[in-house]
């Protein structure tokens, strides 16, 4: 068998390998181009295909974790069928949330930064993996799948104006180094500017030339049908790269790069300093109140 179609048992072997170099579950195209930069299987539509039918196989065989990828483009709605048996149950699971919930207190962090950061990412796929880092950091991501809707780039533009008022924001913006994944960012600058955002720069993070070379990620023809082709071909040659060539593990270092970059260290201390000391001054006071509903509770369970 040809090295560019590997057999069953070796891509299972190779896919457990990679699973086992992260802590979260990866999405399909993720694990695909780990292959492909082992030079494993060929950069090509079919590749892909194929490896999706044995991924499946491995899952439902169970030569693989069921769990060990996420398809984070399907969503599942709605709470269900959920519920307490009683009161006393609930005011319990309360009481249980109470006990930790000093943990959770936090205050702005980036009042007296000397400027705002928002992300915008061109994969809604890779949304999970941007906003776990940008979260730590009080930071919203804004996934656009392609290019953002007037409705989605118009609530960007409100909550720049609304909630990120008085200075400058920067505008992290991730995306495909292709036609459409350069063209998106001049798009979306100048759609927030038409749509009453104001003081703010949006800023290309990945992928860029530089990553691609650095990091070797496996090209792809450009798509001739896309309208910006030429333009881009003319500027950047005839290979296209995907987001989500990049390592997942050193995805997440890039984003956090560009983040730690933006912030004013020393002020950023002192108010996870401030934070830290309030939460030690909420925990006394929910300690307080816990010994008092816990008696409440068990005078219900009495009567």
């Amino acid at each position: 068998m040809s090295r560019s179609s590997p057999g069953y048992d070796e891509i299972v072997r190779a896919s457990l390998e990679i699973f086992d170099q992260y802590d979260t579950a990866i999405t399909l195209r993720q694990l695909y181009y780990r292959l492909v930069s082992r030079l494993l299987i060929t950069n090509t539509i079919n590749s892909y295909k194929r490896l999706s039918r044995i991924l499946v196989k491995a899952r439902e065989r169970g030569d693989v974790p069921i769990n060990c990828l996420e398809d984070r483009s399907r969503r599942i709605l709605g709470r269900g069928d959920t519920g307490f048996y009683s009161a006393e149950e609930y005011l319990k699971s309360k009481l249980n949330g109470l006990q930790d919930s000093w943990k959770s207190f936090t205050m702005p962090m980036w009042d007296n930064q000397p400027k705002y950061v928002l992300i915008s990412l061109e994969k809604d796929a890779l949304s999970r993996l941007v906003s776990r880092v940008a979260n730590s950091y009080s930071i919203r991501t804004f996934p656009t799948r392609g290019y953002p809707s007037f409705s989605y780039v118009q609530g960007m533009a409100r909550y720049m104006q609304t909630r990120l008022e008085g200075k400058h924001v920067v505008v992290l913006y991730f995306g495909d180094f292709d036609p459409s994944g350069i063209d998106i960012e001049r798009d979306l600058e100048v759609r927030l500017d038409r749509y009453g955002a104001k003081d703010f720069s949006v800023t290309r993070i990945a992928l860029t030339a530089d990553q691609i070379s650095e990091h070797n990620l496996p090209p792809m023809p450009v798509k001739r049908s896309d309208a910006r082709a030429e333009g881009f071909m003319a500027t950047h040659g005839d290979k296209s790269v995907e987001l989500d060539a990049l390592d997942p593990n050193l995805f997440q270092k890039v984003v956090e790069r560009s983040i730690r970059k933006q912030i004013n260290v020393r002020r950023w201390n002192a108010k996870v300093r401030k934070i830290e000391e309030l939460q030690v001054w909420i925990k006394d006071k929910l300690d307080d109140i816990e010994k008092a509903l816990d008696a409440e509770v068990e005078s219900l369970e009495d009567s």
